[in-house]
């Protein structure tokens, strides 16, 4: 009797250990299984994060490719404005002109630059785009016009002074004040101060009409001379 129950009581103890046995092993795969999955997606993650890296400088290369070919538009849209004042002033290109008499002077070159190039509506502060037009300005007074007078003449349009009226008195004040930019820019860049003559022209001397922004655009302008006296 007493050997019958202990048969029973093994035959139960195997019977535990063997249930046991297979809880650990289906937990351990379990294990197994969710280790694997967060490595799965720590890797996914790293490659993610690369990619995003990857873009974002992708991004940047763009943008500094956008921010280059705006420059090189303005500049030439502020080239070819030059060139259509001219010949809406009836101005052939720049050359020597006749010879002087006694007493007399010749202008012997001009350029235009539009003042919406220049400057801000409303403000005498150069631009960046504006600074880079009067560069390849520079070049040509130091090589090609060296000792010769310079004048600097300051146009608006024939809109009075409103949104900025709390800085010019008028016209001819913002024109002053936009001449004498462009005048302390060709010094900073080495063109002699006693060379350069600086007016203001205010609201005269149109070349287009005041009816239209187109017109009114191209008479809001500076103009640089180089005179031979």
């Amino acid at each position: 009797m007493i050997r019958k129950v202990r048969s029973g009581a093994v035959v139960a103890m195997l019977a535990v250990s063997s249930l046991t046995v297979g809880c650990c092993d289906k937990e351990k795969k379990q294990i197994e299984y969710l280790t694997q999955q967060n490595l799965d997606l720590t890797n996914k993650n790293k490659d993610l994060s690369n990619q995003l890296v990857t873009a974002r400088t992708r991004e940047s290369q763009l943008l500094a490719q956008m921010d280059s070919k705006d420059q090189a538009i303005q500049s030439l849209q502020a080239e070819n404005q030059g060139l259509q004042l001219r010949l809406s002033a009836g101005t052939t290109a720049p050359g020597p002109g006749p010879t002087p008499g006694p007493g007399a002077e010749t202008t012997v070159y001009r350029e235009t630059v539009a003042s919406d190039v220049l400057f801000s509506a409303g403000q005498a502060t150069l631009s960046d785009a504006g600074k880079q037009r009067l560069n390849a300005l520079v070049s040509t007074l130091s090589s090609q016009y060296a000792g010769l007078t310079v004048r600097v003449y300051g146009y608006t349009d024939g809109d009075p002074i409103k949104r900025t009226a709390r800085l010019w008195t008028d016209n001819l004040d913002l024109s002053a004040n936009r001449a004498m930019a462009v005048t302390r820019y060709l010094r900073s860049k080495g063109i002699d101060a006693e060379r350069i003559e600086t007016v203001a022209m205010g609201a005269t001397r149109f070349v287009a009409g005041n009816d239209t922004k187109a017109g009114k655009a191209k008479n809001r302008r500076v103009e640089i001379a180089v005179v031979k006296k």
